[in-house]
């Protein structure tokens, strides 16, 4: 048994490599003539890859090879070897016509037209085929005049040539001559009766144009007769069962189409168009990759690429591929109309209409771009140019009610009158939703919620399954306080559709004002079981936790869940990186900021994220190398320019920052936090009578914003000038009633000395804000500076009782209560430490009061734990000690005092050192 299969395979074996080997040059390139006359390419490919194996530099062979790559839909492996045949002087005659069109497939139309256009081929077949391919590329470059030149020069060289016969046809149908087109296929379906491209065309017509979809749908089916891989037929076919709702037999039909064509690129292209229609923007950038491989510079695929990442909200990827896509074909309506949309999301209105420019300039603009440019004005705050501009969309497309909806809500913006009413005639006419919601929407901005709710009506019987009507009216009915009316609107949203999360959210936001968390919580928690993959919920959960006052570690922890649950979420992770700058931990800030650069590249927040977490570790050069990189990449975004003056100044580069805020002001003149910047930078530098001028500028632009009034403040007090910095923060408290603004004003009374007037005005202050938790712990800090135990003491315990879960004013009693020796300090440090865990001051608090309470080995592991945490603060090492002697650990207590002595004289606590070290 076992030597017959050696037997049998040496036969098999010996017999491939006679097939590979035997026969000439000439009988093996016949052989594959042969095959591609029966469009058997596979096997062609075989024998003219023996011949190439025997002579490299077999010409014929090269360029047969090519014409096989290309019929077996390798374009960018057929380009390679026409190339080579180039090289080896193959014949124009023979060469040009399969060159061209492989370019053509591999995306150069604009190479086609230079180099072929004005070729003149002896042979008329040749000629004609060159001809057709340069029609094309001129159709793709957006000139349907000189296509049609190329096209009828390619029927005078060959007339009846059927290529030539349906490009025509295709140019006739784009400028608006339907019926002669069907005549121009008819006549070219009696030449070639089963050629695919007329045919396919043909029905093509009768279905888009004709609106005849039985005709069409038997022209489709006629075509796979006699071609049963027509892609064109097939994906038709699928279109059109999926538009009638038959959606099984447009699966069926897809399937078919994936049997016979499994790797073609067309169906790989209609397969990310399938997915990208899905909403599975992921899966269908994971196509165009695959296809932008073999075609870089493919207009589709790679207008498909940049709409997908921009519903991915990926700017920069969108961008670039949307420009590649320009470059190939300066013509494309729909990429030259994406990149304008991917300017405007970006706040890049100038660049928008750049991109804009050659259609609103151009004859006969379309209204979809003149409602764009519109909004780009709208963003410059040019509402004369703006108002021009929809008007102008709305009179090129009356009937278009995308545009007509897009025109009435910039109106509604901007209060024009007769944007409503607009809004509801369209709402009335057209079956898509998008005018009803921007209705509901202007109703409840303007507190109409009757009007809101009709409209919500409305709404629900076009979409009669679905549970976004009824949770917008279960938020409309909040807001009028029918808070039991709004649940069952929500509670019926989910009966519809279990997985709407903004459902739970409002129901559970209802739980936690009726004080029930742990039941908003279960909410939550039951909803990411069903939908495991919901980032939302899991943020949701990681959110209630905060609110509810958990652990930052326990918030940290759920929210690196939702990253988990959707990695290439940038929200949840942006989310994660704040959570950990906000705890003071920005080298794992930083870390987390790294892992979603690995993931997302190209997001510029995830990017900026990664500049901020560098700038709060101290590395203000790594910071400024990732925000100068951000800043090429995004040259109209100003707030970059303001992160690069943030690490211009750490690292001590004063005129660098000053440089850079400027550029940010040229940008945009009127950006506040660049005035704000140079206040900032000014103070810094030592200059605050420029810092003060600075303010000033800011109160003329801002005079309602407080902003101004605080900076002013700011200056005046860095240069000890008190009165007058009072004077400012008065004027910013009355602007803004803050925490922040009560705190600077009163404190500047007390360092000028003023100590009765800021006890008067600090009662005047809490008797009118009571609930001012915040000015109520600053008041307590400061009567501990005055050694005021007691009163500080109480100041505390009143934050403690509107903020009962407030951590720090728990630590800061429990200090007292040791300090004073009261009882009750262990338990509410404990508490405090369970909220904020890993805090070095807090776990030094809790070892004070288990020490205070002889519970000396808990003390000395809670210090323990806290030197460990900030090995290098000798205050918590000297405690540490102290404990130690206390529960008579000499010997410990030596090793941390030994450790504070050599420090010298970094350490001004030498003199306690030294006496310590004499009682052991």
């Amino acid at each position: 048994m076992f030597r017959t299969s050696i037997i049998v395979t040496s036969l098999v074996l010996a017999g491939l490599v006679g097939c590979r080997s035997g026969g000439s040059e000439a009988d093996l390139t016949a052989s594959a003539r042969s095959y591609l006359e029966k469009k058997d390419q596979r096997s062609a490919i075989i024998q003219l890859k023996n011949v190439l194996n025997q002579n490299p530099d077999a010409v014929e062979a090269r360029v047969l090879l090519g014409q096989a790559l290309l019929m077996d839909n390798e374009p960018a492996a057929a380009l390679l070897e026409l190339r080579k045949a180039q090289e080896l002087k193959a014949p124009d005659e023979t060469l040009l016509p399969h060159l061209a069109r492989a370019m053509l497939a591999t995306g150069e139309d604009s190479k086609v037209i230079e180099q072929f256009g004005d070729s003149k081929l002896e042979d008329p077949a040749a000629r004609a085929d060159l001809l057709t391919t340069v029609a094309t590329a001129y159709a793709l470059r957006g000139d349907p005049a000189k296509a049609t030149d190329a096209a009828t020069a390619a029927l005078l060289a060959k007339p009846g040539y059927v290529p030539a016969m349906v490009m025509t046809a295709q140019l006739l149908a784009v400028s608006g001559k339907q019926t002669e087109a069907i005549a121009e296929l008819d006549r070219a379906l009696a030449i070639e009766p089963k050629n695919e491209r007329a045919g396919v065309l043909r029905a093509d017509l009768l279905w888009r144009g004709q609106k005849d979809k039985e005709a069409a749908m038997k022209g489709y089916r006629s075509v796979l007769e006699h071609n049963p891989n027509s892609l064109g037929a097939h994906t038709a076919l699928v279109a059109m069962l999926a538009a009638d709702g038959k959606t099984e037999e447009s699966r069926a039909q897809f399937a078919k189409l994936k049997a016979v064509l499994p790797d073609h690129p067309e169906t790989l292209y209609y397969e990310a168009q399938l997915a990208f229609s899905n909403k599975e923007y992921k899966a269908s950038r994971e196509i165009t990759d695959r296809l932008l491989k073999n075609m870089p510079n493919n207009v589709r695929v790679l207008e498909l690429a940049g709409a997908a990442e921009f519903r991915l909200g990926q700017m920069l990827p969108a961008e670039s591929f949307l420009t590649r896509a320009l470059k190939a074909a300066p013509g494309a309506l729909l990429a030259r109309q994406m990149l304008a949309q991917v300017h405007l999301r970006s706040g890049q209105p100038v660049k928008a209409l750049e991109t804009l420019q050659p259609i609103i300039n151009g004859k006969n603009p379309d209204g979809a771009s003149l409602a764009l440019a519109g909004e780009a004005y709208l963003q410059q705050g040019d509402s004369k140019n703006a108002d021009a501009a929809f008007t102008a969309a709305g009179k090129a497309e009356p009937d278009n009610n995308r545009v007509r909806t897009a025109v009435a809500m910039a109106q509604l913006n901007r209060g024009t009158p007769g944007a409503v009413a607009e809004l509801e005639t369209l709402a009335a006419s057209d079956a898509s939703p998008r005018a009803d919601l921007a209705l509901i929407s202007a109703r409840h901005r303007a507190g109409d919620y009757a009007g809101a709710l009709k409209a919500i009506d409305a709404l629900e019987k076009k979409q009669p399954d679905r549970a976004l009507p009824h949770g917008l009216r279960g938020h409309v009915l909040m807001t009028q306080k029918d808070l039991a009316g709004a649940r069952r609107s929500f509670e019926t949203a989910l009966s519809k559709e279990p997985g709407y999360f903004a459902a739970v959210a409002a129901i559970s936001s209802l739980d936690l004002a009726a004080g029930k968390p742990e039941l908003a919580r279960k909410r939550f928690e039951e909803f990411l079981k069903a939908n495991p993959k919901s980032h939302q919920a899991a943020l949701a959960l990681a959110e209630l936790a905060a609110r509810t006052g958990a652990p930052v570690a326990e918030v940290t922890r759920l929210t690196q869940e939702a990253v988990r649950a959707n990695p290439d979420n940038p929200g949840a992770r942006l989310i994660v990186i704040e959570q950990l700058m906000n705890a003071g931990d920005p080298k794992a800030a930083l870390v987390a900021a790294q892992e979603a650069l690995v993931v997302m590249p190209n997001n510029p927040d995830i990017g900026e994220a990664v500049g901020r977490a560098q700038l709060a570790s101290g590395d203000g050069q790594q910071a400024l190398s990732t925000f100068k990189k951000l800043s090429g990449l995004q040259p109209n975004n100003p707030r970059l320019l303001i992160r690069q003056a943030e690490a211009q100044v750490l690292l001590k580069e004063v005129p660098g920052a000053t440089e850079s805020i400027k550029k940010a002001l040229e940008l945009k003149p009127d950006y506040i936090p660049a005035k704000r910047a140079l206040v900032l930078l000014a103070m810094l530098d030592k200059r605050p009578a420029d810092a003060v001028s600075a303010a000033r500028a800011i109160q003329k632009q801002s005079p309602t914003d407080a902003l101004g009034w605080q900076l002013e403040g700011d200056a005046e007090a860095t240069r000890k000038n008190l009165d007058a910095a009072v004077a400012a923060w008065r004027i910013a408290l009355q602007k803004n009633k803050t925490t922040e603004y009560a705190v600077k004003l009163h404190n500047a009374l007390l360092v000028a000395g003023k100590r009765a007037d800021a006890d008067r005005w600090a009662a005047d202050w809490m008797k009118d804000n009571a609930k001012d938790a915040g000015f109520l712990f600053y008041l307590g800090d400061m009567a501990l500076t005055r050694n005021d135990n007691a009163a500080a003491e109480s100041l505390y315990r009143q934050v403690l009782a509107q903020q009962p879960t407030n951590a720090l004013a728990m630590n800061n009693i429990a200090w007292l209560l040791v300090k004073q020796g009261k009882p009750g300090a262990t338990p509410l440090a404990e508490k405090a430490v369970s909220l904020l865990a890993d805090r070095p001051p807090l776990l030094d608090t809790l070892a004070m009061a288990l020490a205070a309470d002889n519970q000396m080995a808990k003390a000395i592991e809670a210090q323990k734990r806290a030197v460990s945490l900030a090995p290098n603060n000798p205050a918590l090492r000297l405690a540490l000690a102290r404990h130690y002697i206390k529960a008579g650990e000499k010997s410990y207590a030596r090793a941390e005092l030994d450790t504070l002595r050599k420090l010298g004289d970094k350490y001004s606590g030498q003199a306690e050192v030294a006496e310590l070290l004499k009682t052991l």
